[in-house]
């Protein structure tokens, strides 16, 4: 589940899953939310793979590799097929198609960054930079 709440000139995103890989899934889901422009093109399959010991930082780079593909590959990413966060490695491999992506995000931000299991399963926070 995501939620966006508006800021001038930034989105922050709310994110909440039972697991910590969920909390990663929905930010994908989030950014393909604000990225579907106009996927008219190829059917296409991306493969991202991260590290860092701090999963809140690994989830703005996530974020942030999402943003970059958008940008610089016109990827449109539809689902992720794949995920697995195991120690300080993030494996992924997203589905999506080349277009006319919207170009709403700028950046992830550090912001507010926050990412932390709860009683009631995981809540992180992240804002983008629109």
């Amino acid at each position: 589940m995501h939620r966006f709440v508006e800021h001038i000139g930034e989105v922050e995103l709310e994110l909440k899953a039972p697991s910590e890989e969920g909390i990663f899934q929905a930010a994908a889901d989030a950014f393909a939310e604000l990225a579907d422009g106009d996927p008219v093109g190829e059917r296409c399959t991306r493969r991202i793979t991260l590290s860092g010991d701090d999963h809140a930082l690994l989830l703005v780079d996530w974020l942030s590799e999402l943003v970059f593909l958008a940008e610089v590959d016109r990827f449109v990413p539809v689902r992720v097929t794949h995920f697995r966060v195991a120690g300080s490695s993030l494996s992924a491999t997203v589905e999506g198609r080349r277009g006319r992506p919207a170009h709403l995000v700028k950046g992830v931000t550090l912001n507010n960054l926050s990412l932390k299991e709860s009683c009631d399963g995981w809540r992180a926070r992240v804002v983008l930079d629109v």
